[in-house]
């Protein structure tokens, strides 16, 4: 038994990416600087995101379409923005749900402002970190958009490694994770085996934290307490069999994960006290 990984975002080429992040090997960077690459954004959310860029950025739109469009033709600004609308936002990958969209972050793919960019163009313009960047190109797979959640603080404990199958996320200390450019694939009506390896700063004496695991089965866009399909506490690795049902809808929904040691909510969206939240895309096949 085995799952299958499916890209979710296409790198775009302007990085260089060098900075190094706490306690992850080489190996281990290059993953996550390709399944971190930040917000998971429905179609009209995308839709928004070119609205607002388009509005606030308009400068570093013509920038991608000239990266983009190799052309020593004389094309005017609004020309430029309108290709690079029907390009990333066509009719036909509305409908399939399938827009794309720009994604930032810093150069190691790291987020340390917290900066996301706008899903509307009601929303007010807000300066960009000097060094951040374009770092991604990505295609809307979620029909939904999901609550927020993110823990207090994640100096102490943290999610440091997940498994399902022969899928393996690894990461360091954050009070959120988005792993949005993987999806994994789950086998429909079978049972796959699940790890999770909480991080501490002092690994010698480990805290006891409970992790919990839901699933958003009915694609609803809602992370329902009868969704949750993992609950436990402990100061070591949590192993556990998640059983897959039959009767998930096609397409690709959430999976979110939390660990804290301040005991936590079965409630999905209520903010965690110590630990870290870490969200996946899955599918089910």
């Amino acid at each position: 038994m085995s799952t299958s990984i499916v890209s979710a975002a296409l790198a775009l080429p302007l990085l260089g990416a060098t900075a190094q992040a706490q306690d992850l090997s080489d190996a281990q960077l290059q993953a996550a600087r390709y399944s971190e690459l930040g917000d998971m954004l429905t179609v009209t959310e995308a839709q928004g995101r070119f609205a607002w860029m388009q509005k606030c950025y308009d400068g570093l739109l013509v920038e991608l379409w000239e990266q983009m469009f190799d052309t020593r033709d004389i094309v005017s600004k609004e020309e430029k923005l309108r290709q690079l609308k029907e390009l990333w936002l066509s009719a036909d990958k509305i409908a399939a749900g399938k827009a794309q969209y720009v994604t930032f972050a810093n150069e190691d793919f790291s987020n340390p402002y917290d900066w996301v960019a706008g899903t509307s163009d009601n929303q007010a313009c807000t300066l960009m970190p000097p060094e951040y960047q374009p770092v991604a190109l990505k295609t809307t797979v979620l029909s939904h958009s999901y609550c927020d959640n993110a823990s207090l603080d994640n100096e102490w404990e943290w999610i440091s490694k997940v498994t399902i199958e022969d899928f393996e996320h690894q990461s360091g200390t954050k009070a959120h994770t988005m792993v949005s450019g993987k999806v994994v694939t789950l086998p429909a009506n079978r049972s796959v085996k699940v790890s999770i390896t909480p991080g501490n700063l002092e690994p010698d004496f480990p805290s006891y934290v409970v992790a919990r695991v839901w699933v958003d089965w009915d694609h609803n866009g809602q992370l329902d307490n009868s969704e949750m399909v993992y609950k436990s506490a402990s100061d070591g690795v949590f192993k556990f069999t998640m059983d897959i049902p039959a009767d998930v809808p096609e397409g690709t929904t959430l999976m979110r994960i939390a660990t804290d040691a301040g005991g936590g909510s079965d409630n999905a969206c209520s903010r965690i006290q110590y630990g870290e939240v870490e969200d996946y895309l899955v599918t089910v096949r």
